[in-house]
């Protein structure tokens, strides 16, 4: 057998198959679980680390020739995927007080969505700012103004999504092995 350097064994999860395989460190081209499994029954006595490890680079050898980047699975237990239609609970938040809404000017940097300041008022206040934030020097991109309604008084938070997916959905893990790229 040829020593391998970037030779790996390890196991990855994910809620499904591809999702998983995604995870290895190199691409994943055959599915040894069978041939794992033959294996294993063949196997007389405790089946050790070091004994998988052989037998994930014997494979290897056979089917990719150690080609760097590729490599192989062993599905050790299968993804359940979800299979609710719309998986997640909304519970209504009730405000103690009506909500009251307040006119708020934004103004927002165009290339990240991030806020450069606000203010309440007319459009004229929002223009002074505008102003205000290029005079400084700190600012030289482009950004906008926009006009939105905060709450001023009453429970901000309307509603609350839960993730919650099926009773028997749980994720798969896999064993691959491989040779990684430099």
């Amino acid at each position: 057998m040829t020593q391998m350097t970037n030779f790996r064994v390890l196991e990855v999860t994910g809620a499904t198959k591809s999702e998983a395989l995604d995870n290895a460190p190199f691409k994943t081209v055959y599915d040894a679980t069978q041939a794992f499994k033959n294996w294993k029954k063949k196997q007389t006595g405790a089946i050790t680390d070091s004994a998988v490890k052989q037998f994930c680079a014997e494979y290897l050898a056979k089917k990719t020739k150690f080609v760097e980047g590729l490599g192989c699975y062993i599905t050790v237990e299968a993804a359940v995927s979800n299979t609710k239609v719309t998986p997640c609970k909304i519970t209504n938040v009730k405000s103690e007080k009506p909500r009251k809404f307040k006119t708020v000017h934004m103004i927002v940097d165009d290339e990240t969505g991030n806020i450069l300041g606000q203010v309440e008022g007319k459009k004229t206040d929002a223009s002074k700012l505008m102003k205000e934030i290029y005079e400084t020097g700190e600012y030289k991109g482009n950004c906008k103004c926009k006009r939105v309604k905060q709450v001023s008084e009453g429970e901000e938070t309307e509603l609350i999504g839960t993730y919650c997916p099926s009773k028997s959905a749980k994720p798969g893990v896999y064993k691959v092995f491989g040779v990684e790229r430099d």
